[in-house]
């Protein structure tokens, strides 16, 4: 008896991959919306050593203390004890960089606290006066820590509308990985780690551009340890 076969539609596979490719291109455009308006909008996360350095050239012309300090502690008054953590928030130049400080009466309560002291990280009293003894003409103003979403990316933060993006460039990221033919340079489970460490805003495009076009025989390629490996050292 004859058996009759049935081959797949060519059309089908054509328009599967055309609709893969537009998904790649797509993710590429929103990679670069992200990054656009990330460095645009959002706030460089920075350090304490950071806004000295830019309090002491002068780099700096105004400061704003976010967070409870000034309304639920006072350390410069007699007796007080506590800590409370605050951001620092100030513009250097055309952007815009954060830094998390805990403001506590002494490096004992600190400690009792059960907070980790590692220099840098803390200002012990007043911290209007620290940052006018690093720079004498500088303005300092309170702020309210404001509520909504927010989300990092590559060392920077953004809030509001703009905090959706790095979340949706990660599951766009994903579908294209999950459906792609499969990668060079790297396997799939070491784009992922690679797309969860600080290499995402570098393995986003090189995926995009080189790895998504499919594996080449017998050439090497980064394994999801190595991938897991690189992520843990970044």
């Amino acid at each position: 008896m004859a058996t009759a076969t049935v081959a797949p539609e060519v059309g089908t596979r054509d328009r599967a991959g055309d609709l893969w490719q537009v998904a790649r291109w797509v993710t590429l455009g929103l990679y670069a919306v992200t990054m656009l308006v990330t460095v645009l909008t959002g706030v460089r996360v920075g350090t304490l050593d950071d806004l000295r350095s830019d309090l002491e050239r002068g780099a700096v012309s105004q400061v704003r203390v976010v967070g409870s300090y000034g309304e639920s502690l006072d350390f410069t008054a007699d007796g007080a004890q506590g800590v409370t953590t605050v951001d620092f928030v100030w513009q250097d130049g055309w952007h815009r960089s954060a830094a998390e400080v805990k403001l506590a009466s002494s490096v004992e309560e600190l400690e009792r606290q059960g907070f980790e002291v590692r220099g840098g990280t803390f200002i012990i009293g007043d911290a209007e006066e620290t940052l006018r003894d690093w720079s004498p003409g500088v303005e300092i103003v309170r702020a309210e820590r404001a509520g909504g979403i927010y989300s990092s990316i590559a060392g920077w933060e953004v809030d509001g509308t703009a905090a959706y993006l790095p979340g949706l460039l990660i599951i766009a990221f994903l579908l294209v990985l999950v459906n792609s033919p499969e990668p060079r340079l790297a396997t799939r489970w070491a784009w992922v780690w690679l797309l969860f460490s600080p290499a995402l805003v570098v393995a986003v495009p090189a995926y995009l551009l080189g790895g998504a076009r499919g594996r080449i025989p017998g050439r090497w390629r980064l394994g999801g340890l190595g991938g897991f490996i690189i992520m843990l050292l970044l």
